[in-house]
């Protein structure tokens, strides 16, 4: 997570212009879709949003256990272990940012375990300090120093400040905080798996119902996962890579310790596709069921745009930090897709739900 300017969320904020362009044009608007979109809240809730959760949470679990191994029988082997590991969970918590609503933004989630950049001065001052690096010490961090904990201080302790780190490299004071951390990300990616299962996921899926304050009708739904759509195309576009691309700094990266930027990029875009497709684990139907309904059009446009950003981003070569210095092009090709990607959600996709997401 990082605070940038949301441009993108601006432009869908005030794409509120209902387009009669929307219909296709063998639709007479007499199409009877109720069922449909129920449905489709349904599977956003349940087949994608709780199922990305509860992989989250698993997959926390499996860390947490490979880091206990590593801890106690400290080899190359069981430390590869950990990286393979945490690149698995990095893949689902990317994908899941394109849906970055509900509790694991009101309750924080997000910034607690994936701020950035990460300075590995900080985390070397922590290291040698004399406070005790259990969890109750990290869960207990303000927000003020959400760097020290979450995936980042786990991927500098797995590889290092170059990516070269061995298991004969660590130190006690590592393996604590190490420790720490893992069992701190099971805590939190359990506490939004648990949220979900607990009542959000209903509270999605009913959108419209009486009673519900959080959607009072499918339309704030629909809006909420469109903007969500556009939101991660702007962190990705304008802040994730744009800021390191400008100040021609690669300390900015997001992930510059595993060399896993470029990769979390991608898996961010590609979540875009999860949500408006309805689908994590398995199918599902999606915001693109709808679409196809009236627009196919639109649908093309919005895959089209799509692939054209995920081919963007897999066209840089290099890791990301060398890419800003030897890549400019492809970069800059990267960021633009992106963002066209975000212009067609805001101008056409939101208007699209807003007109047939009552």
């Amino acid at each position: 997570m990082k605070k940038t300017t949301n441009v993108v969320l601006v432009l869908l904020a005030s794409a509120g212009v209902i387009m009669s362009s929307c219909k296709k044009d063998d639709d007479n608007g007499t199409t009877d879709t109720t069922a449909l979109k129920t449905e489709i809240l349904q599977d956003a809730a349940n087949k994608v949003c709780l199922a990305s959760y509860q992989d989250l949470s698993s997959k926390a679990d499996q860390l947490l256990a490979a880091v206990n191994t590593l801890t106690i029988t400290t080899t190359d082997a069981n430390l590869d272990n950990c990286r393979t590991l945490w690149r698995s969970i990095r893949e689902t918590w990317e994908r899941s940012e394109a849906w970055l609503f509900g509790p694991v933004d009101v309750d924080k989630i997000d910034p607690r375990i994936d701020t950035w950049p990460v300075d590995f001065n900080d985390l070397n001052t922590v290291l040698a300090s004399s406070d005790v690096l259990d969890e109750a010490y990290i869960d207990g961090l303000d927000e003020e120093h959400d760097a020290l904990k979450g995936f980042h201080p786990i991927e500098y302790l797995l590889w290092g400040k170059d990516g070269d780190k061995t298991a004969s490299a660590f130190t006690a004071r590592e393996k604590e905080y190490l420790v720490g951390l893992a069992q701190n990300l099971k805590k939190l990616t359990t506490e939004v798996k648990d949220s979900w299962a607990g009542g959000y996921a209903n509270t999605l899926a009913t959108a419209g119902n009486s009673g519900n304050a959080d959607y009072p009708t499918k339309r704030v739904a629909f809006e909420t996962i469109v903007d969500a759509m556009g939101g991660i195309c702007d962190e990705v576009a304008n802040g994730k890579m744009k800021d390191p691309f400008e100040a021609q700094d690669p300390q900015l990266e997001e992930s510059p310790f595993a060399q896993n930027s470029i990769t979390d990029f991608t898996n961010n875009i590609k979540g875009i596709m999860d949500i408006y497709q309805g689908k994590f684990t398995e199918d599902g139907k999606g915001i693109e069921d709808l679409v196809r309904t009236y627009n196919l059009s639109l649908d093309n446009d919005i895959k089209t745009k799509h692939g054209t950003a995920v081919a963007a981003l897999q066209a840089i070569t290099v890791p990301f930090g060398e890419a800003i210095l030897t890549q400019q092009t492809q970069v800059q090709t990267a960021m633009d897709k992106i963002n066209e990607l975000a212009e067609t959600l805001a101008d056409n996709l939101k208007p699209f739900v807003q007109q047939y997401g009552q």
